[in-house]
């Protein structure tokens, strides 16, 4: 059986944390670490499958520089081997129009190949 009355409980509790100081020290670099968190929650969440490739990318290449170059590499690769294409086709299509051309003046004139 409860003899205690409901206000006493509320009275008790605050006297024993008017009373109560803490000792321990915050770690180093707490309140930036609280912060980011704050910030992480606020943020608008990412897809699962952005997140997931993000993380990837950052276990990866965990340095900037590394990553800059590996992208500039990349990029490179790609401009390069899209220009040959390019260069090949617009070879191909010139040469073409240059059979047509030579046909439409000689209709008997026999392609070169």
């Amino acid at each position: 059986m409860k003899t205690d009355q409901p206000g006493n409980e509320e009275q008790a509790l605050r006297k024993v944390l008017q009373q109560w100081r803490a000792e321990a020290s915050l770690p180093p670099g707490f309140q930036e670490h609280v912060w980011r968190r704050i910030e992480r929650t606020q943020a608008p969440a990412a897809p699962p499958v952005w997140a997931a490739i993000s993380r990837w990318i950052e276990m990866l290449l965990p340095r900037p520089a590394l990553t800059a170059s590996y992208v500039a590499g990349l990029l490179t690769i790609g401009v390069t081997a899209g220009w040959a294409q390019a260069h090949e086709t617009s070879a191909r299509v010139k040469n073409e129009l240059g059979q047509r051309y030579v046909r439409v003046l000689d209709p008997y004139q026999a392609p070169r190949e």
